[in-house]
């Protein structure tokens, strides 16, 4: 029992083979108490039949020996259990064991179980005294082992759980300080009782600028405003449990100072937490200055949505009648109908008899393919007087997702610019065909009078047929300035020396007697409309008609800015400054006018794809046009130009 190089487990077997050989009995074993209700276990077992009591083997209390066994204050000695009185004994029955000699272990003066050594044939003579002591001896000697071992056992496990807790300190630990670190907001550890700045994270240098080591040198108080602190020390003082706040109750806004003096809006999230016996504050400070610009702009937003002087409204796309669920003050103005009677119902309320079917089966659509879509409608207000309606629907997709959540609508009144332009058609259709009619008449007999007479009367007839066919000409002139203005065509990449070449091919016939010639340094592909070469003939034919005596030449080259130029120069006397204003700017002056419609119609197709018209005179006029290169069809060329400053 004393060698230190044996294990429990040994000593046990050993001392059950010694025991079992000095009384001379086939088995021994050791019987653990209680291993479950009114259940023993056999935890040791030697002898010549191994499977009479195996270790490991449970047996019911109330069929064992061993409960006699424990309520004897002696050794329970059995050299003939049947004739001693035991043969209706369950133990007897159930083991069907002669002879037995058996007593209690006891470990930290508790009852651990029995040793017991047993036989299936009864013994000659009975278990003298010396074997009883002998068996106690060994009970005695097993028992202090085991409370040794279960010490040490106690001792390991004891250790092994210290260590376990220190590991698992050390991985919360460094969990932490993963977790302080990794952080997306600045964390501050403050000492409850002074303020005094314990820890803080990188995100806390960040947002203070100050370094890590700089802010474990600060009280919190430093870190914000002067003129402030004694607000500041109330809030923290006053911090129990978990609070979250970016504003004081009377809605000032909470601020860090930084390092360079200047404030950031914050939120605070502080809690007391305590920390070996020490109360400590965890602060969570959010830079909000992101959150306080976006809240900026959405007021801007809705601002101006509410002063709109349009009509806007939103309705919901979740919902298939989609119901308005907002209308500004200007639709209300527009429509008069109010909020609150509008919201939740569909827009069609706005419809009635004469609202045009097929300007409806546009709008259903667009909102079928989740497009966008403007159209004019006949629609009616709430006193029930109609009003032209110019709609824009503008489908709105989530901020997480292409799933169109709403629909922005945009009203105006276009009454008075639709009556005008009806207005304007019929005057247009009238002057133009009475106006041409007329004139036709005009020249007709002002042919006849110069024909059949002679002298000043011929003169002035021919001058009339002439002012005639001038007048004629401007109206078909006015003519093709309204097709330009009303002409939406998108402008695309075009051949400029296709353009130019197919100009001076329908000029020459015209002005058989002036020269047309092209120059061109190299290919050119410009953004435009076919609506160019209306433009293009229009210079040519007033270089032709004004200019003197000589060839009218359109050379090509590209600028040093990127822009692609043909430049339409004769030698006449050259552009009047008030033509040259028209044809540059597309502006008159109430006391200057232009003489004609063809410069201001050059100007509008120009400027209108985002070219430039210029002129110079000098023995003769030279008007340069300026058009973007085909590369820059999405207008690009000319943000960056706005963009850098330059003027051009």
């Amino acid at each position: 029992m004393d060698d230190p190089d044996r294990s429990v487990i040994d000593k046990k077997h050993r001392a059950l083979e010694i025991g079992r050989s000095f009384l001379g009995v086939g088995n021994g074993h050791i019987q653990r108490r209680n291993v479950a209700p009114e259940t023993d276990e056999v935890v040791a077992s030697v002898g010549e039949d191994p499977e009479l009591l195996p270790t490991g083997k449970r047996l019911d209390q109330a069929r064992s020996y061993c409960r006699r066994t424990v309520e004897a204050d002696s050794p329970v000695a059995l050299s003939n259990a049947a004739k001693q009185g035991w043969e209706t004994d369950p133990a007897y029955e159930e083991h069907n064991l002669s002879c037995y000699l058996g007593t209690t272990i006891f470990v930290s003066g508790e009852v651990y179980g029995t040793v017991c050594f047993t036989d299936y044939e009864p013994r000659e003579a009975e278990f003298t005294g010396a074997e009883k002591a002998f068996v106690e001896l060994i009970a005695r000697l097993l028992g202090r082992e085991i409370e040794a071992s279960d010490h040490s056992t106690r001792l390991e496990q004891h250790r092994e759980r210290l260590e376990q807790k220190e590991r698992e300190r050390t991985r919360l630990e460094t969990r932490y300080e993963a977790l302080l670190e990794l952080a997306p907001n600045a964390i501050f550890i403050l000492d409850a009782e002074t303020g005094d700045v314990l820890r803080a994270n990188e995100k806390a240098a960040e947002l203070t600028g100050y370094s890590a080591e700089e802010l474990s040198e600060k009280h919190v108080l430093d870190l914000h405003p002067a003129g402030q602190q004694n607000r500041y020390r109330e809030l923290f003082e006053s911090t129990e449990e978990t609070t979250s706040r970016e504003r004081f109750d009377d809605g000032t806004q909470l601020t860090i100072e930084r390092a360079d003096a200047t404030e950031v809006p914050v939120e605070l999230s502080a809690s007391v937490v305590e920390i070996e016996g020490q109360d400590l504050i965890h602060a969570i400070v959010r830079d909000i200055s992101d959150r306080r610009k976006q809240e900026q702009e959405l007021r801007i937003k809705n601002q101006a949505i509410e002063e709109a002087s349009i009509g806007i409204t939103i309705a919901s796309a979740t919902d298939e009648n989609l119901p308005l669920v907002y209308a500004n003050p200007e639709f209300e103005r527009l429509t008069g109908y109010e909020r609150e009677v509008v919201d939740g119902q569909n827009c069609r309320f706005l419809q009635g008899e004469q609202t045009d079917e097929s300007a409806l089966g546009t709008i259903r659509e667009a909102l079928a393919a989740r497009e966008p879509v403007t159209t004019e409608l006949l629609n009616y207000r709430a006193d029930g007087s109609p009003f032209w309606n110019e709609l824009t629907l503008a489908p709105v997709t989530g901020t997480d997702t292409d799933a169109v959540t709403h629909y922005i609508g945009f009203q105006q009144d276009v009454t008075a610019r639709k009556r005008r332009d009806r207005s304007l058609a019929v005057l247009d259709r009238v002057l133009r065909h009475n106006l041409r009619n007329a004139m036709s008449v005009v020249d007709g007999f002002a042919r006849v009078i110069a024909e059949e007479t002679e002298g000043e009367i011929a003169t002035m007839a021919e001058r009339i047929g002439d002012t005639a066919g001038d007048i004629t000409a401007l109206s078909e002139k006015a003519r093709e300035l309204q097709l330009a203005m009303r002409d939406t065509t998108e402008p695309t990449p075009r051949d400029l020396q296709a353009d130019v070449a197919a100009t001076v091919d329908t000029l020459r016939p015209a002005y058989p007697d002036t020269e047309f010639q092209i120059s061109q340094s190299d290919s050119a592909q410009v953004t435009a409309t076919p609506r160019l070469r209306t433009a293009l003939r229009e210079l040519g034919e007033n270089a032709a008609t004004h200019g003197s005596p000589g060839p009218v030449t359109y050379e090509i080259e590209r600028t040093d800015d990127g822009r692609v130029a043909v430049h339409i120069t004769d030698n006449g006397s050259g552009l009047s400054e008030r033509e040259r204003r028209v044809i540059e700017t597309g502006r008159e002056t109430p006391l200057e006018h232009g003489d004609g419609l063809g410069l201001w119609l050059v100007n509008w197709i120009v400027t209108d794809v985002g070219g430039d018209v210029n002129t110079s005179v000098d023995g003769g006029t030279t008007v340069t046009v300026l058009l973007p290169p085909a590369s820059e069809t999405d207008g690009s060329y000319y943000r960056r130009k706005a963009l850098s400053g330059d003027p051009d």
